[in-house]
């Protein structure tokens, strides 16, 4: 896994913070994190000393495994509807009142 540039220049210096998760509230802090933490260990020992933050923010930024929860908890319930056990209007839960919130 390399989490450095294969060729480092003053232009691969100045675009390194383009793309980042601190704008959003979801990944920023582990993002963080995961910085502190590689920054702490350097990029070759820190990827086997901060694997356990690097796989959280991973997920945290692709939410891999949350979307395949997803797919199979809803392949199971049209799954149920076709055999029978679920009725088509049950197949999702009835969405709040108008005034509820």
């Amino acid at each position: 896994m390399s989490l450095g540039p294969f060729l480092r220049s003053p232009i691969t210096d100045l675009t390194a913070s383009i793309v980042n998760y601190q704008q959003y509230d979801k990944c920023g802090e582990l993002e963080m994190a995961s910085i502190d933490c590689l920054e702490a260990y350097g990029t070759i020992r820190g990827a086997e000393k901060c694997a356990d933050i690097l796989s959280d923010f991973k997920e945290c930024a692709t939410m891999h495994v949350q979307m395949k929860r997803f797919q199979a908890m809803r392949l199971e319930r049209h799954r149920q509807g076709l055999l029978g056990d679920r009725k088509s209007s049950e197949y999702y839960a009835k969405p709040p009142r108008i005034d509820a919130y």
